[in-house]
């Protein structure tokens, strides 16, 4: 465990080594949360949508999945007039 000192205006450093392991750069923000009686600081992404990029992957193309959308459009609209007829 690494000790460190609250400032008077409730500012703590985060040693350098831990700053290194977790990435965490001038800068970068951080959340800060209590859980169970114990502060926790978690390093927040630098880009929160580059983080994300590729997590959603399902092998399909944005054109494909336009193109499939407009198919199932199509296919409820075939639905929808062949009732009203």
């Amino acid at each position: 465990m690494i000790e460190t000192t609250v400032s008077t205006k409730g500012a703590v450093v985060i040693p350098a080594g831990l700053r290194k392991k977790l990435g965490i750069l001038p800068g970068h923000k951080v959340a800060v949360t209590e859980v169970n009686g114990k502060v926790q600081i978690i390093p927040l992404a630098a880009d929160p949508v580059a983080s994300l990029r590729g997590s959603l992957k399902t092998g399909k193309t944005v054109k494909r999945m336009i193109r499939e959308a407009r198919d199932e459009d199509e296919a409820h609209e075939r639905l929808l007039t062949s009732d009203s007829e």
